[in-house]
């Protein structure tokens, strides 16, 4: 595979062109900007790949949880926060229902948390006649049915995630917001963007401030192409 071939490829799920080199024997590649995991091309790779859950869809990419391979109906976008990072997973219909019932699992179980520690206040309030314990036992009680109540709702209702082919249909209706700009393809505004930064700030720093300027814009919504489309207009209100 040589270089020319591998930036003909783009990201399925942000657009962003793979810039690296691909392996002969790769299946699959890993997104430098929004993480996703997406299949190899057919016509670079040989062979197809089918939708699990759709045989007559090709696949564009793979479940970060269970590792098979779905179409852009199938996969739905999945922001994950620990503790102060966050990332994006590309999830199946099975597995983005299994992290849902987790999450509200977690809500019943503080609920229930909350009716065992009402009860044992209640014991106690009975074995010795003060009055406070009851009433903090009632407040625990009442709690406890909420927060239960709260989670047994939210694990009734669908996941709210959209697909990558919703995405990918609000994107381009987002692209028309730029009808007036210059017609300079994605491609070419970043390679003029890349010479501007490794000006300024060297090779490596420059590359790397650009890189982490187009992931941000990724993980508030935007596309490759949207991404450095904003990038070139505030460099542009700048001079």
């Amino acid at each position: 595979m040589t270089e020319k071939e591998a930036k003909a490829v783009t990201c399925p799920f942000c657009g962003a062109p793979y810039r690296e080199v691909i392996p002969t024997d790769a299946l699959q590649l890993e997104c430098h900007y929004c993480g996703g995991i997406f299949l190899v091309p057919p016509e670079i790779r040989g062979g197809i790949s089918q939708c699990l859950n759709h045989p007559d869809r090709l696949a564009v990419g793979i479940c970060n949880d269970c590792g098979e391979n779905f179409c852009s109906e199938c996969l739905h976008i999945y922001n994950l926060q620990i503790k102060n990072t966050e990332t994006t997973l590309y999830l199946c219909p099975e597995c983005l229902k299994e992290r849902h019932n987790k999450e509200t699992d977690s809500v019943i179980y503080a609920g229930v948390f909350f009716l065992f520690f009402s009860g044992v206040c209640a014991f106690i309030g009975m074995s010795t006649e003060f009055s406070e314990d009851f009433f903090i036992a009632i407040s625990f009680f009442v709690l406890g049915i909420g927060i239960a109540s709260y989670g047994f709702l939210k694990r009734s209702e669908l996941p709210q995630e959209l697909t990558v082919g919703e995405v990918r249909v609000e994107h381009e209706k987002n692209r028309s917001m730029f009808a007036n700009d210059e017609d300079a393809e994605a491609t070419e505004l970043y390679e003029e963007l890349l010479r501007k930064y490794v000006k300024h700030w060297g090779v490596n720093t420059g590359a790397d401030l650009l890189d982490k300027e187009i992931a941000a814009y990724l993980r508030h919504g935007a596309d490759f192409s949207e991404a450095i489309k904003k990038i070139y207009q505030a460099q542009q209100s700048k001079q």
